[in-house]
């Protein structure tokens, strides 16, 4: 790709190259997170499936630093840098892929349970207080309670029973977030100069919007998620993003004075990133241990659709020589993001804090979402604990 289309035999290169590029991205964007959610301790759980969305925002924001640097070269050599600095990365990442691993659940679907074993010992500190077989027996039991429950491993189990619930939760929340702003901020260095700003304020800002977003993230993690549940966060967050998108709209007549005009690009940086870790990290829990990674892939799906779908229209919100809204674009996703917010606060439940186990039994159960964080867990389902001890010996 670092080559450019000039130097291309065929056109078609171009587009095969960046299939493939695009194929790889996506399996790693769904296996990471599902992965991190089964390695890690409940107490870490959030940050690092949140931890995919911090990568993707500081590979944009290098990526928008190097652009800022390169935005009055017109040579070739102005697009082949961009791409061929993203060759650097795998020379450190693929040695590390080696020492990470397997994931325990995994393993104990798969009836390896001495590997299993091996695996948590090798992801717990020697400490007193951590008994490895304790936890293997635990992802045990969550597998049993599944089969119990008649969980299923295909995609079509995806959509049957509460278990489509589920997916219908993870998809939402994934999808949710690109039609509620994402989309228009994404376009936000073009949105900045359709109001006004000069190309190099534009760029500035665009490399601006991906330092908030770093910002974002760590408020996120030092001072929301600790204190703060899944979906509180997530309810709040996006009514926040409704009203500002809708005072986008509103300033919209007044663009051609520039105050207006950079008060509009600073709402937009603002709710760039604000639910970019939850719409990472929600998909990861929600699904059963036995269902995880395929439905963070559905998701991711949804996701990407959603994506492509609402960055067309945004061309055409935005483009002068097209529908022309401008600010008005803000009135068009805040509506959106009020009908993600109707419906996350009737769906989306609770998760901070719960186990896969717990989450598996208020699903089987159907727990309204407004009554998981306190709804107990009944300890009928406590008799799959024989089989549990039977199994690890």
């Amino acid at each position: 790709m670092g080559l450019g289309e000039g130097q291309l035999p065929h056109r078609n290169w171009s587009f095969g190259d960046s299939w493939k590029i695009g194929s790889g991205r996506s399996e790693f964007a769904t296996t990471a997170p599902a992965y991190s959610s089964e390695v890690l301790p409940l107490q870490l759980r959030v940050y690092f499936t949140s931890w995919t969305n911090m990568c993707f925002i500081i590979g944009q924001f290098i990526s928008a630093g190097v652009l800022r640097g390169l935005v009055h070269r017109t040579d070739a050599w102005g697009y082949r840098i961009p791409f061929a600095i993203q060759w650097i990365w795998p020379i450190f990442l693929i040695p590390l892929m080696y020492f990470a691993p397997e994931s325990p659940y995994h393993l104990v679907r798969h009836n390896k349970l001495e590997e299993a074993e091996k695996a948590i010992r090798r992801l717990q500190t020697p400490h007193p207080n951590l008994d490895p077989k304790r936890t293997l027996a635990q992802i045990v039991y969550t597998n049993n309670l599944e089969e119990q429950l008649s969980v299923g491993t295909t995609y079509w189990d995806c959509f049957k029973g509460f278990e489509r619930r589920r997916t219908e939760i993870a998809m939402v929340v994934f999808g949710g977030q690109l039609v509620c702003g994402l989309c228009f901020a994404y376009a936000s260095t073009y949105f900045f100069q359709q109001v006004g700003l000069d190309s190099d304020a534009a760029y500035s800002l665009g490399l601006g919007a991906n330092g908030m977003g770093l910002f974002a993230c760590f408020c996120n993690w030092f001072f929301l998620m600790p204190y703060f549940g899944r979906r509180t966060v997530y309810v709040v967050g996006m009514a926040a993003m409704a009203v500002e998108l809708c005072i986008i709209g509103i300033l919209n007549p007044w663009t051609h004075k520039t105050p207006v005009g950079w008060a509009q690009a600073i709402m937009t940086l603002q709710l760039t990133h604000r639910l970019r870790s939850l719409g990472w990290a929600l998909p990861a829990e929600i699904g059963s241990t036995r269902l995880r990674q395929k439905t963070v892939c559905l998701a991711r799906n949804v996701s990407n659709i959603t994506g492509v779908i609402g960055g067309t229209l945004e061309n055409y919100f935005m483009n002068p020589e097209a529908w022309n809204l401008r600010g008005y674009t803000g009135f068009v996703w805040g509506g959106c993001a009020w009908l993600v917010f109707i419906w996350a606060y009737f769906r989306l439940p609770e998760t901070k804090d719960r186990t896969f186990h717990e989450l598996d039994i208020l699903f089987a159960k159907q727990v309204p979402a407004r009554k998981f964080a306190t709804a107990s867990i009944d300890d009928f389902i406590l008799k799959i604990l024989v089989s549990t001890h039977h199994r690890c010996g």
